[in-house]
Formats: C-alpha cells, sequence, structure tokens
C-alpha cells in the first residue's frame, strides 16, 4: 500500500516540477543566449535561485528524488524476498524428492536381496 502512495506522491511532483519549471522566466532569454552568448549569466546567477518559484522547485525536486529512491529501495526489499522465497521452496521440493528416491531405492535394495 505504501508503495502504491510513493508512486502516487511521485507523479504528482513530476507533474508539478514540470508545471514550475515552465511558469519561471529564464535569466537570459534573449536570442544570444541561444548561441552562447548569455554565458556571464549563470542559470540562476550567482546566490542561486531567488524568487519563490525557484526555491519551491528546488524543494519539490529534493522530495522527489528521496521519495524516487526510497521506492527504489523498497523495490529491491520486496523482489529480493520474493524472488529468495521461491528459491527456498523450490529446493526444499528437490531435497524432499531425492530423500524420497533415495528411500525407494534402499527399499528395492532390501527387497532383492537374496535370503539365507
Amino acid at each position: 500500500m505504501i508503495i502504491v502512495l510513493i508512486k502516487v506522491i511521485c507523479i504528482i511532483l513530476a507533474i508539478v516540477i514540470i508545471a514550475l519549471v515552465l511558469l519561471q522566466q529564464g535569466k537570459g532569454s534573449d536570442l544570444g543566449s541561444a548561441f552562447g552568448g548569455g554565458s556571464s549569466n549563470s542559470m540562476f546567477g550567482a546566490l542561486g535561485p531567488s524568487n519563490f518559484l525557484g526555491k519551491l522547485t528546488y524543494i519539490l525536486v529534493a522530495t522527489w528524488l528521496v521519495l524516487t529512491l526510497a521506492l527504489a529501495y523498497m523495490y529491491k526489499n520486496t523482489n529480493t524476498a520474493s524472488s529468495f522465497s521461491g528459491l527456498n521452496q523450490e529446493a526444499t521440493s528437490e531435497q524432499e524428492d531425492s530423500a524420497a528416491q533415495e528411500k525407494e531405492a534402499d527399499e528395492d535394495q532390501n527387497n532383492n536381496a537374496p535370503k539365507d
């Protein structure tokens, strides 16, 4: 249940992040910056984003990243546990089969042994 909740939250955050990035105004949005002329202004300036949308974008991206990593960790643990439980069941059934075959072979040898 928690995996589904985190997955839904990640999808909603991704959509909101895309919308926030599209709403922000670029620093060097003139035609010269498309060809490398606006390199003196970095993407968010020297001090980082100063407006509310920029800070909110950073917070949402950090939250999305942490939730995505947590989701990957949960999937890893879930898949590992199910994989090993399947292997344990197969190994147990193979051991039981081989034990039964050995028992039958011993009984056959005892029945076919010459009687004095």
